[in-house]
């Protein structure tokens, strides 16, 4: 039901898109922890190497889109690059230019993105085109109040992140397939030397094309069981997310991850492809940084 990790890849063009892949659990459709918001001042660390190259192998067990009544299992195995510089951050948190930064608010360019759909493997969809790999860019607006909470937090362990993107599929091309606006609560509820579990909340809200593209059906892809529909813009999906981060060692790491979604309430609940009001996804990535500065990077 979700973006299909919606949480393991990220961005336009291939090169933002392997290095997405490195970061997720996955939108099917999302759910990453924000690399920075593990650290607290009752468990410093040292900082991540400015820039890793090397490989990730994702496997995931998703709703097809969000209402989907059919998971799909995915697994890739890619290589990925990660940068962690002061303006510029290719990171486990996406592909980002860091405009305005505070302690409190930050301002940035960011990208995420989401698994496809083939017709032919859902059966809700059978005979209509298939859903392709989805890009995501545009600014997000994030708010720091982990310390609000508790002053002995860092403020980046609860955040609020405000991101309004465009979205592009790729399938026999790359076309623009409207806009996606996406509040997200995370909160880093647990966190270790090496380890942290991070909790998150949002709500997916799509325009009239984009929402068209999941859940509309146009007349000719019209059955006696799957009427016409056109969609409507608004709510798409609520998610909560769980994300599990292990750094093993200096080169090696894992993330596990959870997310559960509900359509109820959602603008296109109505549809004919809307099989399941609620539904969960599973996913574990592990990522090795096989090269690696010695320099570290920007939180």
């Amino acid at each position: 039901m979700s973006r299909r990790l919606v949480n393991f890849l990220r961005a336009p063009g291939c090169t933002a898109l392997l290095c997405a892949f490195a970061a997720l659990p996955a939108r099917g459709q999302e759910a990453a922890v924000e690399p920075g918001a593990v650290a607290t001042p009752a468990a410093p660390r040292e900082p991540l190497p400015l820039w890793e190259v090397g490989a990730v192998a994702i496997g995931a067990y998703l709703p097809a889109y969000p209402g989907a009544d059919q998971e799909l299992a995915r697994a890739r195995i890619l290589p990925f690059g990660i940068y962690r510089g002061s303006m510029l951050h290719v990171d486990d948190s996406g592909i980002g230019l860091r405009a305005y930064r505070t302690p409190r608010v930050e301002w940035d360019l960011s990208a995420s993105a989401a698994f496809g759909a083939s017709a032919n493997s859902v059966r809700a969809r059978a005979g209509m085109p298939a859903i392709g790999y989805l890009g995501e860019i545009g600014p997000a607006f994030k708010i720091n109040l982990g310390d609000l909470l508790d002053a002995r937090r860092d403020a980046r362990s609860t955040r609020l992140e405000v991101p309004l993107r465009a979205v592009f599929e790729a399938r026999g091309g790359i076309s623009h397939q409207g806009w996606t606006f996406e509040p997200r609560l995370t909160h880093v509820a647990w966190s270790g030397s090496t380890a942290a579990l991070a909790l998150s909340a949002s709500a997916l809200v799509g325009d009239r094309k984009l929402n068209h593209l999941y859940y509309g059906v146009d007349a000719p892809y019209a059955t006696s069981t799957r009427p016409a529909y056109a969609a409507s813009a608004g709510l798409v999906a609520l998610r909560l997310g769980a994300s599990l981060r292990h750094r093993i060692d200096a080169t090696l790491r894992m993330v596990y991850f959870v997310q559960l979604e509900t359509v109820r309430g959602a603008a296109n609940e109505a549809s004919p492809l809307v099989r399941s009001k609620q539904d969960g996804g599973a996913g574990v990535s592990l990522i090795w940084g096989a090269w690696h500065s010695a320099q570290g990077g920007a939180e």
